[in-house]
């Protein structure tokens, strides 16, 4: 039998968030649209946070360098490029390279999931040119200037890195 012992390089990195009790949380991501960013990982370059987005609220048209994976806690959404609708409980996985617009279907008028972005995400212009990118450190970036400019400070931001 081996006996695996706890290390004593381990950082104790246990988080319980309580991000949902302030609104102001939530950072304008783009049309009817809200992130509520929950990790930050400086060292896999990923980032996971909440989407929101209402009425006819879109999500830019986008690539993924890397697998991105999400779920559906509310609502529905699709992509504009593909046939289907998820819902509620549903969980995706998308591969690197897929180019998308993410779009609220009209059946609930509303979503909310939670994603984990790995890599950059990289914006296209209808001809596939790119006009933005997000990274993990970008992001870092624009949650810090929201956060200073609602008044929320850098501490929540700070506590989100790893």
């Amino acid at each position: 039998m081996v006996k695996i012992s706890p290390t004593t390089y381990a950082h104790d990195d246990l988080e319980i968030s309580t991000a949902q009790i302030d609104p102001r949380r939530w950072m304008p991501v783009g049309e009817k649209a809200w992130s509520l960013p929950l990790l930050f990982d400086r060292n896999a370059g990923s980032w996971v946070s909440q989407l929101r987005v209402e009425g006819d609220g879109t999500v830019e048209r986008h690539r993924h360098a890397n697998a991105v994976t999400g779920y559906t806690l509310d609502g529905t959404w699709g992509y504009r490029e593909r046939d289907w609708v998820m819902r509620a409980g549903s969980f995706i996985r998308e591969p690197a390279g897929d180019i998308h617009t993410l779009y609220v279907h009209p059946e609930q008028g509303k979503m909310t999931a939670l994603f984990h972005v790995y890599g950059p995400l990289i914006y296209l212009d209808q001809n596939d040119t790119v006009i933005d990118y997000d990274d993990v450190f970008v992001r870092i970036e624009k949650y810090a200037k929201y956060c200073r400019e609602c008044g929320l400070g850098e501490d929540i931001v700070r506590s989100l890195i790893r």
